[in-house]
């Protein structure tokens, strides 16, 4: 199947798609993942999206989205299964890329291969510091913000990764926050369901706790009014409650807010 999939795609993509979703549906199994993965199949998806990434950037892209969907979904449920071996072979920088590549190319006509690009993002981000480092170093973060008005859904799955990276730390949190991430979720705050205001006030939670001085910027920026939008909502206002608070609190010194931002490695670990 992999070789079916893999081989000849300008000459026979028909074919390729018919087994991709073959191939989804034995991962979806889960019959002997643990096998396939041994075997080397996440590498091999891998490389197959760098090529479909390079089709992509070529214009030769007509009817690709058909393939593309169902190779994303066995990545994406193979790391889900959180096996040994997993990481190391998508461990690659040009995934982020090409990830990047098809949701620029398929937003304005094929969401749904938005959508499953960062879930596979999302997957490969949620307890991999590789991934969100990159993120940071290939300065990707706000193409992935710019997403956040696009639709309900895809304004969960990128505060969902952006919380990703909050959880990493400090450091994380202060390039988050030079790569202005408050005035996006500002913006999204202000215009959103319980749902999506929920996720940002994680986020939010995260980046103040990590980085104070983010909590500080907030408040300037019209953070304040934006909570206040959502403070008599059952399910939020003990959240709102607490981020408000902070408006009221001196700025604490975090454990790396000592260090400059000229200081702050490129690469993070």
């Amino acid at each position: 199947m992999l070789q079916l999939v893999c081989s000849n795609l300008e000459l026979g993509m028909g074919v390729a798609v018919e087994f991709a979703w073959c191939l989804h549906y034995v991962v979806c199994s889960c019959v002997n993942n643990a096998l396939l993965i041994s075997q080397g199949i996440m590498s091999t998806l891998v490389l197959l999206l760098l090529e479909l990434a390079s089709m992509v950037s070529k214009a030769v892209a007509d009817g690709l989205e058909l393939l593309i969907c169902p190779v994303l979904r066995c990545l994406s449920n193979l790391l889900a299964e959180e096996m040994e071996g997993c990481n190391m072979q998508v461990q690659d920088e040009r995934l982020l890329v090409a990830l990047f590549t098809f949701m620029q190319y398929f937003l304005n006509h094929h969401l749904f291969i938005v959508q499953e690009c960062l879930w596979l993002l999302n997957n490969l981000t949620a307890d991999e510091p590789f991934f969100c480092s990159a993120m940071l170093t290939l300065d990707l973060i706000p193409a992935l913000l710019q997403l956040l008005p696009c639709s309900r859904m895809v304004a969960l799955l990128v505060l969902t990764v952006l919380c990703n990276i909050a959880e990493k730390g400090c450091a994380y949190c202060q390039q988050l926050h030079q790569k202005a991430v408050l005035s996006s979720l500002i913006s999204i705050l202000t215009l959103s369901d319980a749902e999506v205001a929920g996720q940002c006030l994680e986020l939010l939670h995260l980046l103040f706790l990590h980085w104070p001085e983010a909590a500080a910027d907030f408040f300037t920026q019209a953070g304040l009014q934006a909570l206040e939008q959502h403070q008599h909502h059952p399910e939020l206002q003990e959240r709102v409650r607490a981020l408000m608070n902070l408006a009221t609190q001196p700025t604490a010194a975090s454990p790396c807010s000592l260090v400059s931002s000229a200081a702050v490695p490129s690469s993070l670990p």
